[in-house]
């Protein structure tokens, strides 16, 4: 942005010119501004301009060419804030250079006052300008108008080969629990490939006087196939509507969710509820880092439908707190630490957990990605089954792990097309030996954006 901001400003220094300096009509093609105390060689490159500090402009407020030098090292430092006044003190004495009055509106754009950047990009929009002036203006004025656009919906496909070494989760140890007593039960991990298809839609609808604030809403559908074991296919619909609200810079979600799985073409979960969230985000641009922080509590009802499985419905509460950190563009660093408990119409059913996650993601310019992602949980249930441990009131103890990276690569030939392989590993330790087990899943997906 900043060299962006400079082409035109340097354009803008070789055809100022002071009231002192008249400009022969007969060759104005070729007429160059010399400022007093400037070789002929530092006026053929307005780049060489002198060290300017705040005492000489206050000495020299009306010297055109003293304030255009200036405002380019203002802008070569980055400081935005300051040339914003400087360049309006230059309009003040050329209230008609219209590359001045672009500078302008450019830095009132990367400042994000957009009302103001789109009146001066109109003002100047009809007046006589060099072609690619005129480009230039055009742009910014879509941009504004893309940023002004009210509706923003996203549709994504998402096609993914995996494999998985051990899908029916079987414990690692052969020694198994039967009614507290220790067996030799030796059973086989089931290895097996399948796909998986993802179709996801979202609508983000802005309104208020500012459109600062949205509407949101979401309808997600996946299916995973596996190539042999049916009695493992999954499906599942989700549907989400809510509504984000622009607190003065804090941010408060409301969303509902209704959701509805399947197991091998049958029934098995209906689930509704609601999530409030709370969210606060700093842009520090002189140090290049984005932070953003939440925190959301929701409450969910969930009915399991298939035969032998409604001892597991019940409500579900959670609460999460979360931050990020975007650095220099490309690295983003997350954590998060969750609470979740179920109170499930069977004691040894209902949980209480604990969660905690921190990721990584490195993006390039061009677009290429790799991202790590780790999730440490512990679950206390309420009891056990009987059936295993010989003793409802058995305490049943898990400590969940999992663990993923990933790498993302756009195809070039194709817009909003990417690659992404995964390698995931889920490992789960228990108490209770039945529990004890791990998978391993290798996944390569493509997707497919759609915006408009």
């Amino acid at each position: 942005m900043r060299f962006f901001i400079l082409g035109i400003l340097t354009l803008s220094c070789s055809i100022a010119v002071s009231a002192e300096t008249p400009v022969s009509t007969t060759n104005r093609d070729e007429a160059k501004v010399t400022p007093d105390g400037w070789d002929d060689e530092q006026a053929s490159d307005s780049n060489e301009c002198p060290e300017v500090s705040f005492k000489d402009i206050y000495e020299s407020p009306d010297d055109i060419e003293l304030n255009y030098c200036y405002l380019q090292q203002k802008i070569e430092e980055g400081d935005i804030k300051a040339a914003i006044p400087i360049v309006e003190r230059i309009l003040l004495l050329q209230p008609h250079q219209p590359r001045a009055r672009i500078i302008y509106a450019s830095l009132l754009y990367h400042s994000d006052m957009m009302k103001d950047a789109r009146r001066e990009f109109e003002g100047v929009k009809n007046q006589p300008l060099p072609k690619s002036d005129e480009m230039l203006v055009l742009d910014y004025l879509k941009r504004i108008d893309d940023m002004n656009k009210r509706a923003s919906q996203v549709i994504s496909v998402t096609v993914t080969g995996h494999h998985d070494n051990n899908i029916n989760n079987i414990p690692d140890d052969d020694t198994l629990l039967f009614y507290g007593y220790e067996f030799d039960f030796p059973q086989d991990k089931l290895e097996e490939y399948g796909t998986e298809t993802s179709i996801s839609y979202h609508l983000d609808y802005s309104f208020g006087e500012y459109l600062q604030h949205s509407a949101l809403a979401s309808l997600e559908y996946v299916k995973d196939n596996y190539a042999t074991q049916d009695e493992f296919d999954f499906g599942a619909w989700q549907a989400a509507l809510g509504a984000r609200f622009d607190l003065n810079g804090i941010n408060l979600t409301a969303m509902s969710y209704g959701t509805y799985q399947s197991l091998a073409g049958d029934g098995l979960l209906r689930s509704h509820g609601g999530r409030l969230s709370v969210s606060y985000a700093s842009d520090l641009k002189e140090e290049d880092i984005y932070i953003n922080t939440s925190v959301s509590a929701g409450a969910f009802n969930d009915n399991y439908v298939s035969p032998g499985s409604s001892d597991s419905s019940g409500k579900r509460y959670q609460a999460r707190i979360t931050g990020s950190v975007t650095y220099a563009q490309s690295h983003n660093i997350y954590a998060s630490m969750g609470y979740a408990t179920k109170e499930a119409r069977t004691e040894p059913i209902s949980y209480t957990s604990w969660t905690s996650s921190l990721s990584y993601r490195w993006t390039s310019l061009s677009g290429h990605s790799i991202a790590t992602y780790v999730n440490r949980g512990r679950t206390r249930y309420s009891g056990s089954s009987e059936f295993i441990t010989g003793d409802s009131g058995i305490i049943r103890r898990d400590k969940p792990v999992f663990a993923s990276v990933s790498y993302s690569m756009p195809i070039q030939m194709v817009s909003d097309f990417s690659i992404t392989l995964t390698g995931e590993k889920q490992i789960n330790h228990s108490d209770t030996p039945n529990y004890e087990y791990q998978n391993t899943r290798w996944s390569a997906s493509l997707t497919k954006l759609f915006s408009f």
